[in-house]
């Protein structure tokens, strides 16, 4: 499974895409110390969170309504930070630890196809930015840790055709890519 995982990772980044985010977020934005308070209140009750370098510098990018909070370790070196995504609430989503064998605990809930299927659905009646679905194509869903990927494969089928729907743990769409065929 994680090597499947990986597989499609890859396959992303390795053809052109045209990506996006959420287009609006309804929580107002979390500053900087405010997403490095909600990691650290989190650490706090959460035995699946990796616990903070000795020393370390940290950082926050925001990718559309989500945070990515980077944790390195001082001095640098390769593979020994943590990188925790929070959605626009200050919950945990997503880590990537490396170099570590913490494993972020998903929920209880799992989504099946057809729930997933009615998130996009629903997201598509919301937003104008969404591509529609292609007249016919086969569904793919695969994880990555907690996160869910949806793929609409374009049929018939050739190399590149397809789009994917990253949705975090509790349902949100956090983004989607439509790739350029071949």
């Amino acid at each position: 499974m994680q090597s499947r995982a990986l597989v499609v990772l890859f396959t992303l980044l390795m053809f052109p895409a045209v990506g996006h985010s959420q287009s609006a977020c309804d929580a107002p934005p979390l500053s900087d110390d405010g997403v490095k308070a909600a990691i650290d209140s989190a650490r706090a009750t959460r035995a699946d969170l990796p616990s903070p370098f000795k020393d370390y510098r940290w950082s926050v990018k925001r990718r559309g309504c989500y945070y990515v909070y980077i944790e390195s370790s001082l001095p640098e070196t390769v593979d020994s930070n943590h990188m925790i995504t929070l959605n626009q609430h200050g919950t945990v989503v997503d880590i990537q630890p490396r170099g570590r064998s913490n494993q972020l605990e998903c929920p209880s809930k799992v989504f099946t196809e057809t729930e997933l299927a009615e998130i996009i659905r629903s997201e598509r009646e919301k937003r104008s930015d969404l591509p529609p679905p292609f007249e016919n194509f086969r569904l793919q869903v695969s994880r990555m840790r907690c996160l869910y990927l949806y793929f609409e494969h374009k049929v018939p089928e050739q190399r590149g055709d397809y789009q994917v729907f990253t949705i975090d743990p509790l349902g949100e769409l956090m983004e989607f890519a439509r790739s350029e065929p071949d």
